[in-house]
């Protein structure tokens, strides 16, 4: 089967967040969230596919890919976040901005925070 497996979740992905674009956009956010729940039990229903016709979806290689996937992902997102809470500090004058800024600085410091906690329970768990 190969690497053709993963075409229908790429698909359905794809579709799925164009759904939620047009409908975000024409102010119908509940109808994004439709597709959303639909794709959810799409990808539930899919692996389960799989899994019944012996299709191994993860090994130790695959689990340590995403392992460092995500570290990488984590510390660019914590960057981005960084200096967009920089570039923002500067025009808190302005209202607007500054509830921009205000967001930015919660969702980094949350990003942070859940990060260490994580941290810390992963190191007494594992």
């Amino acid at each position: 089967m190969g690497e053709l497996r993963n075409v229908p979740v790429l698909i359905v992905g794809v579709l799925t967040g164009m759904g939620i674009f047009y409908s975000t956009h024409s102010g119908r956010s509940e109808i994004g969230l439709v597709i959303f729940a639909f794709a959810l039990i799409f990808a539930n229903w899919y692996s389960s596919w799989l899994r019944e016709r012996g299709v191994i979806l993860q090994d130790e290689r695959t689990i340590r890919i995403n392992e460092v996937a995500s570290r990488r992902t984590l510390q660019v997102t914590v960057i981005a976040l960084g200096v967009s809470v920089l570039i923002l500090s500067q025009g808190t004058s302005n209202p607007e901005i500054k509830g921009a800024f205000e967001s930015l600085s919660a969702v980094l410091a949350g990003i942070s925070l859940l990060h260490l906690a994580l941290r810390h329970y992963y190191s007494r768990v594992m």
